[in-house]
């Protein structure tokens, strides 16, 4: 929970303004920032940003080397099947957002920003039991410095990924949830005052994100996959009557991009999940439905199971289970539908009994879960 004090860091400073910038040229962009592209989400959008557009892709990377980092890249870019020819159209800008201007200097600062028609900001740190303070460097500040970057030389558009966990942030003013939900709901209020000062901003909120619906990828050190796995190992599910947001990553990825590429879009803000909430219960049914012996049990029940696992689940895991997890999952009824629905501009996958065979297909050839 929340117990740091924020304020000073909702002030955008003065000079962060577009204002009196001129436009990137009108057309499709020819050269695209991407941060976070070594991520579950941000890989996906590196491919479907190769596909749909024609641009070169900068990627800001934290790495020990260019090459390192090149080959981070192109592991995303091998994971999802993306032909190996697009990555010369893949540069890498060694940097880190926790960094004043990446760590780059001023010069190589305001040459990146004259070098790009568009950010796309999917970088960030995200764990649920880190602190405010601990995050804040990556995901306020990088934000911070993403905005700087965007009104260096020109009036750049942005798209901010942020979370649907701004949800609940919004109504607390950013205190009552995560440390992480809270620095995501800081960094959109930067995010709004850049808007107000004539940057062209769209953020995209994503939920739950699930697997890909095409081949089962998940991201192996995403929340909800632990918890997963661990009731899996543990041969229960939590019967729980919450109500998840959420998207298939391809799904996510894709509307994000589509929405992107539309002007007509500029300035609003996107939930981008499914129309329909997955109630919690359903979701392990999906699971059971294809093959897996996983009964409902009460919440508690299911906490002392993944308890007597000992170390097959991990000590975050069970914080996870046993105290975010509570605060994370809306209450029944409640109303998670955007400003916009980006799932009207893309139908969402069908998470049937063979969407749940793939994904737990790929848990078992990737070892997540034992061999059956």
């Amino acid at each position: 929970m929340v117990s740091f004090p924020i304020t000073d860091d909702l002030r955008l400073p003065a000079e962060i303004d577009a204002s009196s910038l001129p436009d990137v040229p009108e057309g499709p962009p020819e050269r695209i920032l991407l941060t976070g592209a070594t991520g579950f989400l941000g890989g996906f959008l590196l491919a479907d940003l190769l596909e749909a557009t024609d641009a070169r892709i900068h990627c800001l990377v934290r790495a020990d080397s260019a090459a390192q980092a090149r080959e981070r890249l192109a592991g995303q870019l091998r994971a999802r099947d993306v032909p190996v020819h697009h990555m010369s159209r893949v540069d890498v800008v060694p940097g880190s957002l926790a960094k004043p201007r990446f760590g780059l200097t001023d010069e190589e600062f305001s040459g990146l920003s004259r070098g790009i028609d568009v950010i796309y900001h999917c970088g960030a740190w995200v764990n649920l039991l880190a602190s405010y303070p601990i995050l804040r460097g990556c995901n306020v500040s990088g934000t911070r410095e993403i905005l700087r970057l965007a009104t260096r030389t020109r009036r750049i558009p942005v798209h901010y990924i942020s979370t649907m966990g701004v949800v609940p942030a919004a109504r607390e003013a950013g205190t009552g949830v995560s440390g992480y939900c809270a620095t995501k709901w800081v960094a959109e209020q930067l995010v709004a005052q850049a808007a107000d000062r004539g940057s062209p901003t769209m953020v995209h909120r994503p939920g739950v994100i699930l697997a890909d619906s095409r081949t089962g990828l998940v991201g192996e050190s995403d929340w909800f996959v632990h918890l997963t796995t661990a009731s899996i190992r543990a041969g229960c599910a939590p019967d729980h009557p919450g109500l998840l947001p959420v998207g298939t990553v391809d799904f996510t990825s894709r509307a994000i991009v589509d929405l992107s590429l539309s002007r007509r879009a500029r300035g609003q803000v996107f939930h981008v999940i499914d129309p329909e909430p997955l109630p919690f219960r359903s979701y392990f049914q999906g699971f059971a439905d294809a093959g897996v012996d996983l009964p409902l049990v009460p919440f508690d029940t299911w906490l002392e199971r993944l308890r007597d696992l000992g170390d097959e689940v991990p000590r975050s895991t069970m914080r996870l289970a046993g105290e975010t997890l509570r605060q994370m999952i809306p209450p029944p009824g409640q109303d998670t539908a955007g400003p916009t629905a980006a799932s009207a501009h893309r139908a969402p996958p069908v998470l049937d009994s063979d969407y749940f065979r793939r994904m737990l297909a790929f848990l078992g050839r990737d070892a997540m879960l034992p061999a059956q």
